[in-house]
């Protein structure tokens, strides 16, 4: 997705405005538009290309309700983006039982 020009380590601190996708000179609706895709591409790589399902009472929809708001948050971190994207879904080597 070639937004972070970081080691794994430092990327947590990031904030979603040091992103490529954040144009901070956009409108509301661009940064709207530059939300919701990128959520989508967050969505089809977890999904399709690493193999995760939803956690329980998670769908797309309700994923896109948790990753559109804080992608559109200019101070809100890597590491947040990261948390809630723990929460939304199980990825293939997740334990099920923590």
């Amino acid at each position: 997705m070639k937004q972070l020009d970081s080691n794994f380590t430092d990327s947590g601190a990031l904030k979603m405005s040091e992103l490529l996708y954040f144009n901070p000179l956009g409108t509301a609706a661009d940064k709207l538009k530059s939300a919701k895709i990128m959520a989508d591409q967050l969505d089809v790589v977890f999904r399709i290309g690493r193999g995760a399902v939803y956690e329980k009472d998670i769908d797309r929809a309700k994923a896109m309700e948790i990753l559109v708001p804080i992608l559109l948050n200019a101070d809100k971190l890597v590491k947040d983006l990261a948390g809630a994207a723990d929460d939304i879904y199980r990825f293939w080597q997740e334990s099920k039982s923590l």
